[in-house]
């Protein structure tokens, strides 16, 4: 196979273009991006954090909610963005954050891809891949364009650092992997790890630390704003709350992203399989690309996927230890190279390209209409799941969406705005539509140890029976019969039970349709309302 010519290292980003290409190709990408990504709000992780950043800002919106009150852990993105819902709805907040993101992610994208494949369009390209390639060969489920949320900006700020790092400016690459950081220490402190085994190795020969004192302590001085706070969460708590924290964390609600292996068998071969696969087709790319910058992006992808294979390893060696591998395992070791493998390998596959083209080679032109085909066949067919279904991500697991925002509805105009509410358990968006507070929700995971131990105390006692000897989840507490129904809401000081109709109850009922009911929880002990 024909290589790509070497990559002058001395190339820059092309600011000869001129600004309307430059600019309508940056466009072209954001459309990329809004066609994988541009479902109605709120998007899957939207209602969560969004409506954390709606109560920062107003404390009597939704007041009692025990997510909403516990610790907040991204203090930059909460300040620099969490105004906006002050003045907007959570929807247009929504909207609003998403083309700032979408927009900061494809220009930091345009400036790497140029940097390492100075042709027109073929940054607009390598995007497009980079996106179906992350969707398709994940190894943890991590996505870099969705939702608005603190990651999107970090990995903006990682992909701006990733260019500078090619140029070997390592001041400027530090500052914004502080920054990076700053919005999201997971994110931007894996990137930092392993830019900072590069920089080290590239300048190890003629390494001037004191040129690089000021831009390592602005790194510092930055990315303790993302990470104290992340270290707050578990300050002056006991150990055995915080050890218990950790195992809730990473085995009971978010094994898919931080144990991979103790995910069913199938899913795991899955996993495994696609994105070796990917690994596997970055290797045989980088070694047909003579040395040049795009290696630096190779030695990026293999150090992420060094993390996750030490991720493997941990919880391999400390199977049969849980307490101490959800201690470890709580730091997202499989998230950068879901980021970084399919990154690295939509360059090189980009770069070979355009080299192929530039040399008139049959091969190239073959290989981009696959490449043009097999993402515009992905694109296309996720344009037209939202067509024939707009639904909210976040809405998904709703049986009937349009019962479920009527009634969501008739609680936000209806019942008083500080009702507390026991909710579905599979529910992500009462917050979100009713603007009511909820005793416990299922998604709505806190982020400091005691409130974590907390919630997962609720969620078993409200969502969680027993069957046959077996703790098992039931979706609608109906189930559980009118007595257990009062004496769970007035256990928690809720006000109204919001249900659907499989079971009905015997209280006071507020609101039905087809779907879903309402309750209102009538003290009698007390002789009055709650």
């Amino acid at each position: 196979m024909a290589t790509p010519a070497e990559i002058d290292d001395d190339a820059q980003f092309p600011h000869r273009q001129p600004l309307f290409q430059r600019g309508a190709e940056l466009l072209l990408i954001v459309v990329v991006f809004f066609t994988i990504a541009g479902d109605p709000p709120p998007h899957v992780n939207e209602a969560h954090y969004l409506s954390r950043l709606k109560h920062y800002w107003n404390p009597q919106w939704c007041a009692g909610d025990m997510f909403l009150k516990s610790k907040d852990a991204q203090l930059v993105f909460v300040w620099t963005f969490g105004w906006v819902t002050r003045w907007l709805s959570l929807t247009a907040t929504a909207w609003v954050g998403r083309l700032i993101a979408w927009t900061m992610l494809a220009w930091a994208w345009q400036r790497l891809s140029w940097r390492l494949v100075p042709t027109p369009l073929a940054a607009v390209l390598s995007a497009a891949v980079f996106i179906v390639l992350n969707e398709r060969a994940h190894l943890a489920g991590e996505w870099i364009v969705g939702g608005v949320e603190a990651k999107c900006f970090a990995y903006g700020f990682v992909l701006f650092a990733l260019a500078e790092l090619v140029d070997r400016r390592w001041n400027r690459m530090w500052l914004l992997l502080g920054a990076a950081t700053a919005f999201h220490p997971v994110v931007g402190g894996w990137s930092a790890m392993v830019s900072g085994v590069m920089w080290i190795w590239a300048c190890r020969r003629g390494l001037r630390l004191r040129s690089s004192l000021p831009a390592l302590a602005g790194f510092v001085l930055l990315a303790s704003l993302g990470v104290v706070p992340a270290l707050m969460l578990t300050w002056n708590e006991p150990a055995e709350i915080v050890a218990e924290a950790s195992r809730i964390y990473v085995f009971e609600r978010l094994p898919h992203h931080l144990a991979v292996l103790t995910l069913p068998a199938n899913e795991i071969a899955w996993r495994l399989g696609r994105h070796a696969t990917l690994l596997v087709g970055l290797w045989v790319l980088s070694r047909s690309v003579r040395e040049s910058a795009l290696r630096n992006m190779a030695r990026f992808a293999v150090g992420a996927a060094l993390l996750a294979a030490i991720g493997i390893a941990i919880e391999l060696a400390f199977w049969n230890q849980p307490l101490v591998a959800a201690r470890l395992l709580r730091y997202y070791w499989f998230r950068l190279t879901d980021f970084a493998a399919p990154m690295a390998a939509s360059l090189y596959l980009t770069a070979l390209i355009t080299s192929g083209m530039e040399r008139r080679r049959p091969w190239a032109a073959w290989l981009l209409t696959a490449a043009i085909v097999a993402t515009g066949w992905h694109l296309s067919n996720v344009a037209r799941q939202r067509m024939q279904s707009p639904v909210p991500p976040a809405d998904a697991q709703m049986r009937d969406f349009a019962a479920w925002v009527e009634a969501c509805e008739w609680v936000a105009e209806n019942t008083p705005e500080g009702a507390l509410f026991l909710t579905p358990r599979l529910n992500h968006t009462f917050k979100w539509r009713a603007g009511r507070p909820e005793v416990v929700n299922r998604k709505d995971i806190p982020q400091d140890a005691r409130s974590i131990v907390e919630w997962h105390r609720r969620i078993k006692d409200i969502y969680y029976t027993q069957i046959a000897g077996v703790e098992q989840p039931f979706d609608s507490i109906g189930i559980l019969g009118t007595e257990r129904v009062r004496e769970l809401a007035l256990k928690y000081g809720a006000d109204y039970v919001f249900m659907d109709r499989g079971q009905l109850l015997s209280l006071p009922r507020v609101f039905w349709n087809e779907e879903y009911v309402v309750y209102r929880i009538e003290d009698r002990r007390a002789g009055n309302s709650r």
